[in-house]
């Protein structure tokens, strides 16, 4: 009889242990990755910034669907970006594409030719865009979040990056941007698909990028 209940008490206390072990290696395993992942992520981010920000001059061909309080506007975007402080943009009818205005900012400043054919002038892109069109556009940080990239002008509340370094997520400015789809899984890739978010207004913006060129 003591050998019987010793045997049991022996492989009972042998399948404590194995379970012990098993818990252990499982939950050690999970840690070691994550923090793998994580530098590979930042990584990839890294590489991207680098990347990316030497390339000075691209062309995004898209679709805007923007919504503002209980207005809607769905229109075509063309945007020529010659350098960090130089670019023109090309407003459009989306089923006509005839233009409705047409914003160029360079080193003296940025002009509104609007569809009327008269010109407007002023310091600042936003608040000329929204006077002459009624367009709520985050031009300034658009130049960055478009790419994929954090606006240098302002604090990162949270960034969320995807296993490729690229930003699944960004918070900045008031703004929730998400990126959804990417033209291709490498790290540099362009965004395919943005969707912003600014609660405290709730203004919705999405971005479909139709072309992308020199990226």
């Amino acid at each position: 009889m003591f050998l019987k209940i010793s045997n049991i008490l022996i492989f009972s206390i042998s399948l404590f242990v194995l379970s012990s072990c098993s818990q252990f290696d499982s939950t050690s395993q999970p840690a070691v990755e994550s923090t793998a992942t994580t530098a590979v992520k930042e990584n990839g981010w890294k590489q991207r910034k680098y990347f990316l920000s030497k390339k000075q001059s691209w062309n995004l061909n898209s679709k805007i669907s923007l919504r503002f309080s209980d207005e809607n506007w769905i229109f075509g975007l063309r945007w020529a970006q010659q350098a960090a402080s130089r670019y023109a943009m090309n407003i459009s009818n989306p089923l006509t594409g005839a233009l409705v205005a047409k914003l160029n900012r360079n080193t003296h400043g940025v002009t509104l030719l609007a569809n009327d054919g008269k010109m407007y002038k002023d310091s600042d892109e936003e608040r000329l865009l929204h006077q002459q069109t009624n367009l709520n556009l985050p031009v300034k940080g658009l130049q960055y979040w478009v790419r994929g990239l954090t606006s240098p002008q302002n604090k990162v509340d949270k960034l969320v990056l995807d296993a490729q370094g690229r930003p699944q997520i960004i918070y900045q400015a008031g703004w929730k941007i998400n990126y959804s789809k990417y033209v291709n899984n490498k790290f540099d890739a362009m965004p395919k698909k943005i969707v912003l978010t600014r609660n405290k207004d709730d203004l919705y913006l999405k971005v479909i990028a139709k072309k992308w060129q020199g990226t």
